[in-house]
């Protein structure tokens, strides 16, 4: 199986001048890409480091991040992607947990608060793509007491990329992948949305985001143009122009940014705008049927991909354009290559329609494992069941009508996502129940048709305490990440309760519970 860089290598030379990438108003050839990618393998490689050596890439997406990425996959070293703008602390938690030889910043970027407290042995220092004297690489003097070896617990598998999931500081998850499995991914997608040589695929998602990376670099795979932007525009109007300026085929793109696009003026939306435009593609969390009923009007003419996945596994379902009449809710069925099975508690296959279960994925493009947590990969991956080698358990709830398509009702763990990031419920509790005026807490998702879900705090203040929604929230935003902050806060003089005496949090979450 041919290494994933080598699909941009090929391109480079087939069609050295074609317009591989832009980003932000920047642009980038195939052979100039190529070319920037071999000089940064070049940099690591003069390090000494040795095949499997995990180099971290922390830095905002730009022509040089994405050729830095396919830069260290060419030198044969794993690619860690980090979360840009996470705070120090998970920073350094992620370094030390992947035990990261190199960290790739921005030129100018300040190291003093990893200083004693990270292993890391070289830092390579981006520049400027066309002033190769700027890129250096130099040793790392502020190195930590020795880590113990760390050998991420997978068996020898040929790890090639390590994404970080969304969560917090002790609980976000490396989840390793192969080449195999990344270009499992690419054909399987690529097998239902067409082929990516002639398209023009616009992202907003950042490359540390797995749906980013993959949106990224599917169309360069493909012998196409990846076109991506690291915010949305101020106003809804300039993503059609965008799509003009551009010639934009694809847009790969989360549901907030959808609701963006369909906030703009009624006749914004002229066929000769985004004439160029085949289909839409949203994943990451559920397209609301009200938004594609609107995108169907705004766009006629132009698919609609309403999608399913984990980090995980890429990709697990799609449902094609023309049932969204028939089943806005659904995500469709499993994409080419996966096989899904529904499990009760005692690892039964369920068969009966509608009725819920956890979800199981099998495939090529599940992930190796997480890395360094040999318990978790214990739980989540297993061997020898319903047929299949082996077997991703994902946590997930859905039900399957009895035409086998996939409806998702929630999470078994009761962690939900807003805007792409997982928020932990009980760690928000925790916070909030250190306030000194807080007797009880259960915070629950609230629906939100941008963010996917918000966090609610549900309250009992202590007997004569006094404290306002403003004051908690205040309280939480200094200790918990922006995505982890409540949205909504309710006081109650008591929560509700099951017969065991414990909260009805899911019960309140669906709504079947007032209080």
């Amino acid at each position: 199986m041919r290494p994933f860089h080598h699909y941009v290598k090929d391109h480079a030379e087939l069609t050295p001048e074609k317009i591989a990438l832009a980003v932000a108003g920047q642009q980038l050839t195939y052979a100039e890409l190529d070319e920037l990618a071999g000089a940064v393998a070049q940099q690591l490689l003069a390090t000494g480091m040795t095949a499997g050596d995990r180099v971290a890439l922390h830095a905002p997406t730009s022509l040089e991040t994405i050729a830095c990425a396919l830069g260290v996959m060419k030198a044969g070293f794993v690619l860690v992607l980090m979360h840009y703008g996470i705070a120090a602390e998970k920073l350094i938690h992620q370094l030390n947990d992947i035990k990261a030889k190199t960290l790739i910043v921005p030129a100018g970027a300040s190291l003093d608060e990893f200083t004693g407290k990270v292993d890391l042995q070289f830092v390579l220092h981006m520049g400027e793509r066309f002033s190769p004297g700027q890129w250096r690489t130099t040793g790392f003097d502020g190195l930590n007491e020795v880590f113990p070896v760390c050998d991420g617990a997978l068996n020898g598998a040929e790890v090639c990329v390590i994404f970080h999931t969304s969560g917090s500081t002790k609980d976000a998850k490396g989840v390793a992948v192969s080449n195999r499995n990344m270009l499992a991914a690419y054909d399987a997608v690529s097998s239902y949305l067409g082929n990516f040589e002639d398209a023009v695929v616009l992202n907003f998602s950042p490359l540390h985001f797995d749906y980013g990376f993959y949106n990224i670099m599917m169309p360069l795979l493909g012998g196409g143009r990846s076109v991506t932007e690291n915010a949305l525009p101020e106003r809804p109007e300039q993503m059609l122009e965008l799509i003009r300026q551009h010639g934009i085929t694809a847009m790969h793109i989360l549901p907030p940014a959808v609701h963006f696009l369909l906030q703009a003026e009624p006749d914004a939306f002229q066929v000769e705008v985004f004439k160029s435009l085949k289909y839409i593609a949203s994943s990451g969390q559920a397209l609301p049927p009200k938004h594609i009923r609107q995108l169907r009007a705004s766009l006629p003419g132009v698919a609609v991909y309403s999608m399913y996945g984990l980090t995980e596994c890429k990709r697990v379902a799609y449902l094609p354009p023309e049932q969204l009449d028939q089943r806005p809710g659904s995500v469709g069925k499993p994409i080419p290559g996966v096989k899904v099975f529904l499990v009760d508690e005692d690892l039964q296959r369920i068969s009966q329609p509608d009725r819920v279960g956890e979800l199981v994925v099998a495939g090529d493009l599940v992930m190796l494992g997480y890395w360094n947590k040999p318990e978790l990969n214990r739980r989540v991956l297993r061997n020898d069941l319903f047929g299949e080698t082996q077997v991703y358990f994902t946590g997930d709830l859905f039900r399957m009508d009895s035409e086998q398509y996939l409806y998702f009702v929630g999470r078994k763990d009761n962690v939900f996502t807003r805007r792409t990031f997982q928020v932990n419920p009980r760690e928000i509790e925790q916070v909030i129940l250190s306030h000194e005026a807080v007797s009880e807490v259960v915070v629950i998702p609230l629906p939100d048709e941008v963010a996917g879900h918000v966090p609610k705090a549900c309250v009992v203040l202590k007997k004569g305490c006094e404290l306002s929604g403003d004051a908690l929230v205040q309280y939480c935003a200094t200790q918990l990440d922006w995505y982890m902050v409540p949205g909504v806060v309710s006081f109650h003089e008591a929560l509700p309760r099951n017969l065991n005496g414990k909260t009805t949090a899911h019960l309140l979450a669906a709504g079947a519970v007032a209080i």
